[in-house]
C-alpha cells in the first residue's frame, strides 16, 4: 500500500477519531438522516464500498492457505467434541437448577420451568478459535440460584463427571470462574444470576433490561456473550470478518502483543479493532481488511477512541457506569481506548502502558511494510507476517521475575498473582531514569529443578542455580536424595537511553524502588504465605539469561537491524565479553553480587531490593503458551475457499484426529434433548450463522442450532 493511499485513508478517518458528545447517544447516524434506513454500520460512513478485485481474491486465498497450513482451524472430529461437550454442560446446568429448586421447596412443575442456560463468548463464539483454544462459557441461572450453589452443588456435579480431569475454582476473582479440563478441552465456567424467576428458552440476554437488578460480577459475566454477539451483528460480512480476525489474532500472538493482563490488547480488543475496519470497508476481501488494518491503526490519532457504535447510556434508572473520559479521570488516562459496544460500554484496553503502546505501534509498522509487499504480489505467501518475534534477541538488558511456591496447587494461584502485577512493574520501570521502554514477555516460563542441597534450592528460587544443575532430569536423580523446585519466570526487556557522548561519569540503573514496590504488591495478596511462597526481581544482561530462554540454549548477539520503527529499539551497548558466565559466576566487585555493568559504564542494580528465600520444594505446573505449528498427518487443499456471508469455515481433514469416547455426566441420564434455541446460545460462528429473516423464510426452524444474528446493534 502506497504512503499516499495510507494518508488518504487516515485523512478520511479524521472526522471519526474526534471524541465528542455525538458519539455518546442512543440514535444512529442513519436515524438522524431522517430516511428511516441504516445506511451503514458504525459511527461514520464507510471509507470505500468498492467490490473486491481478482487480485484481492488471490491474496485472500493465499492467506487462507497459510492459515490452514499453520493449523488455525479445528478438524471435524474436534469440532464435534466441543459441540457434544457444550451440549452436556447445558443439560447439566439445567439439571443443577432443577435440583437446587427442588431443595429450595419448589414444586416439580416450577423447578422444571426454572431453566438454566449456557452461552459462549470470546474466540469460540466469534468462530476464530483453533484446536488448542479454550471455551469461555457463561452459566445463566434464575434469581433463586446463588453463586454459593454454583461453586458448591454444581462443582460437585462436575466432579462426578468422569470426563472432567481438572477443576479449580477462583471464587475471589474479579469475574469468579471455575477452570476445568473436560475431555482434553479447557473450559472456563462463569456464573451469572439474573433477576428473573425463569432462565429458559425464552431468555434474551441481548436486551439491556437483563442487567437490571444483577450484581456486578453477574453483569461482567453476562457482558461476555453480549459484547461478542453485538460485534457479529455490527460487521457487514461475518465470514470475511472471521478470516481477517484469525490472521490478526495469529499475528498478534506470534509477535508477542496479545495479553490484556500484561498491558497489551487482549482478545476482545483485537476483535473490536478488526470489526471497525470491516465497517469502514464493508465489501472488501479478507486480505484487504488485513492490509488496511495496520496503516489505519498505526496512524490513528490516539487517544481518540475506536467504537463500533454510539455509546448507549442504557435504560432509565440503571446505574452501571459507562466509559466517559469527560466525566471520569480514570477514563481520561486510557492511551489506546477501544470501546465495547454493549451497555455498559467499557474500555477493553485500559491496561495499555506507554511502553506496550510503543511496542504495538512498532509491530504495526513492521506488519504494514510486509503486507504492502504481499498485496503488491497477489497470491504470494503471508508467512513472513506470522514470523515469531525473537524477544530475547531484541534487547541487551532484561529484568527477570521469579515466582516460587511450596506446592503445585499454590504455584498456580501464586504465579497468576505475580503475573497480574507485572503490568504495574512495567509502569514503574517506565518512570525509572534512563529506561526508555519496558517490554514484557507475554507468558511465563516454567521450570522444574532437581536440587541436592538446601543451597541449590535457594539458588533455584533466586535464579542463581548453575546451568549444570538446571539441566538435571529426574532420571539423573535415581538413588539420590533430592528436592524438586518449581519456578515460573517472567521477563521484561529494557531499552536503555543512550549515553551522551560528552558524559564522563558512569550512570546507575537503580531498580531498588520498582523492585521493592513490586515485591510488596505481590506479598500483599490475601493468600500470600511467606513460608510457602517467594518472589524475586533481578536485572540481567542478555548473556546472563538462563539457557532455557533460547531455542538452542545459548544467547545470540543482538541483531543489528532495528524493528522497522522510527523510534527504533536500540539499546545502550552491553558488554558481552562475559558470555558463558551464568548469574552465579559473575565476578565479585564493588558493584555487589546483584549488580552488572553496561558497556557505557551504566550499572544495573537491584542490590538493595528485598530477596525472598524459598523453602524446600517449590512445585509448578508447566503452563507454556501453545505456539501454532505446521499440521502433521493432515490433508489440506492446494487452494483454500474463502467463506463469505453466513458460510461456515473450512474443515481440514486430519488423519490423526480421533474423536475420543466421552461419557455424558451421570446426572443428565434420561433428560430430553436440548432445544434449537438453547443450542443457538452456545453455537460457534465458525459453524455458520443465520438471521431472523432467514429463519422466518424457513418457517422459524433452526434445526442445526446455528447462531442467530438479529441485525441489532
Amino acid at each position: 500500500m502506497e504512503q499516499g493511499i495510507v494518508e488518504s485513508s487516515v485523512s478520511s478517518l479524521r472526522h471519526i477519531t474526534n471524541w465528542d458528545d455525538k458519539h455518546s447517544g442512543n440514535e444512529s447516524e442513519g436515524d438522524r438522516a431522517g430516511n428511516g434506513e441504516i445506511k451503514y454500520l458504525g459511527v461514520t460512513p464507510p471509507i470505500s464500498t468498492e467490490p473486491p478485485k481478482p487480485a484481492d481474491h488471490l491474496a485472500s486465498e493465499a492467506l487462507m492457505r497459510d492459515l490452514i497450513a499453520l493449523a488455525q482451524f479445528e478438524s471435524d472430529s474436534e469440532r464435534k467434541v466441543r459441540e457434544r461437550l457444550l451440549s452436556n454442560i447445558a443439560q447439566l446446568v439445567s439439571k443443577f437448577v432443577h435440583d437446587v429448586s427442588i431443595k429450595s421447596g419448589m414444586s416439580e412443575k416450577v423447578a422444571s420451568e426454572a431453566g438454566g442456560r449456557i452461552y459462549t463468548s470470546g474466540s469460540y463464539r466469534l468462530g476464530v478459535h483453533g484446536p488448542a483454544s479454550d471455551i469461555d462459557t457463561i452459566c445463566v441461572c434464575p434469581r433463586h440460584i446463588f453463586r454459593e450453589h454454583f461453586f458448591g452443588e454444581f462443582r460437585q456435579m462436575l466432579r462426578d463427571w468422569p470426563a472432567v480431569t481438572e477443576i479449580s475454582a477462583v471464587e475471589s476473582a474479579f469475574v469468579p470462574v471455575m477452570k476445568t479440563v473436560i475431555s482434553g478441552v479447557e473450559v472456563d465456567l462463569l456464573f451469572a444470576r439474573v433477576n428473573l424467576a425463569e432462565a429458559g428458552d425464552k431468555l434474551d440476554i441481548e436486551k439491556d433490561e437483563i442487567l437490571r437488578g444483577v450484581d456486578d460480577a453477574s453483569q461482567r459475566s453476562l457482558n461476555g456473550p453480549r459484547v461478542t454477539d453485538m460485534i457479529l451483528n455490527l460487521v457487514p460480512d461475518v465470514a470475511i470478518y472471521r478470516t481477517a480476525l484469525r490472521a490478526i489474532r495469529l499475528w498478534a500472538k506470534r509477535r508477542g502483543i496479545y495479553s490484556n493482563v500484561l498491558g497489551f490488547p487482549g482478545g476482545v480488543a483485537w476483535s473490536l479493532l478488526a470489526a471497525r475496519i470491516c465497517q469502514l470497508y464493508p465489501t472488501a476481501a479478507p486480505a484487504v481488511i488485513v492490509g488496511k488494518f495496520f496503516p489505519i491503526y498505526y496512524q490513528w490519532r490516539w487517544p481518540d477512541p475506536v467504537m463500533l457504535k454510539k455509546i448507549d447510556q442504557g435504560p432509565q434508572n440503571m446505574q452501571h457506569p459507562v466509559w466517559n473520559p469527560r466525566l471520569d479521570r480514570r477514563d481520561q488516562a486510557h492511551r489506546m481506548p477501544v470501546i465495547t459496544p454493549a451497555y455498559p460500554s467499557m474500555c477493553s484496553t485500559h491496561n495499555i502502558t506507554a511502553s506496550t503502546m510503543s511496542v504495538v505501534r512498532d509491530e504495526m509498522l513492521r506488519a504494514m511494510q510486509i503486507t504492502d509487499k504481499i498485496l503488491a504480489n497477489p497470491g504470494s505467501s503471508w508467512m513472513e507476517l506470522f514470523d515469531k518475534v525473537d524477544f530475547f534477541g531484541l534487547y541487551k538488558t532484561y529484568v527477570q521475575v521469579i515466582a516460587s511456591a511450596s506446592s503445585q496447587e499454590k504455584i498456580k494461584d501464586w504465579g497468576g498473582t505475580v503475573e497480574s502485577r507485572i503490568r504495574t512493574l512495567v509502569q514503574d520501570l517506565e518512570n525509572t531514569d534512563i529506561i526508555v521502554t519496558a517490554h514484557p514477555l507475554i507468558y511465563g516460563i516454567p521450570n522444574t529443578f532437581y536440587c541436592l542441597t538446601e543451597e541449590e534450592q535457594a539458588a533455584a528460587s533466586q535464579g542463581e542455580l548453575s546451568e549444570a544443575a538446571m539441566r538435571r532430569k529426574e532420571s539423573d536423580m535415581e538413588g539420590k536424595e533430592y528436592k524438586k523446585v518449581w519456578t515460573k519466570s517472567f521477563f521484561v526487556g529494557l531499552e536503555i537511553e543512550k549515553k551522551p557522548k560528552d558524559a564522563s561519569q558512569s550512570r546507575i540503573l537503580n531498580l531498588f524502588y520498582p523492585s521493592k514496590r513490586f515485591c510488596a504488591a505481590c506479598q500483599g495478596w490475601d493468600k500470600y504465605d511467606e513460608m510457602e511462597m517467594s518472589v524475586i526481581l533481578r536485572p540481567a544482561k542478555r548473556s546472563e539469561l538462563p539457557f532455557y530462554c533460547f531455542p538452542d540454549g545459548q544467547a545470540k548477539g543482538k541483531k543489528k537491524t532495528k524493528r522497522g520503527t522510527p523510534s527504533g529499539f536500540a539499546d545502550a551497548g552491553v558488554d558481552d565479553s562475559m558470555d558463558g558466565q551464568g548469574p552465579s559466576k559473575r565476578p565479585k566487585s564493588a558493584l555487589g553480587s546483584d549488580d552488572a555493568r553496561l558497556a557505557d559504564g551504566t550499572v544495573l542494580s537491584s542490590h538493595s531490593a528485598p530477596i525472598e528465600q524459598t523453602p524446600n520444594g517449590v512445585p509448578l505446573l508447566p503452563l507454556r503458551t501453545p505456539q501454532p505449528q505446521m499440521a502433521s498427518g493432515s490433508s489440506y487443499p492446494l487452494s483454500a475457499h474463502v467463506p463469505t456471508a453466513n458460510d461456515a469455515d473450512p474443515v481440514p481433514t486430519n488423519g490423526n484426529s480421533v474423536m475420543p469416547d466421552m461419557a455424558p455426566p451421570p446426572a443428565i441420564q434420561g433428560m430430553k434433548p436440548l432445544s434449537s434455541e438453547s443450542m443457538a446460545g452456545f453455537a460457534s460462528a465458525a459453524k455458520g450463522v443465520t438471521t431472523e429473516k432467514e429463519l422466518e423464510g424457513a418457517g422459524g426452524s433452526n434445526a442445526a442450532g446455528l447462531m442467530v444474528l438479529n441485525g441489532s446493534g
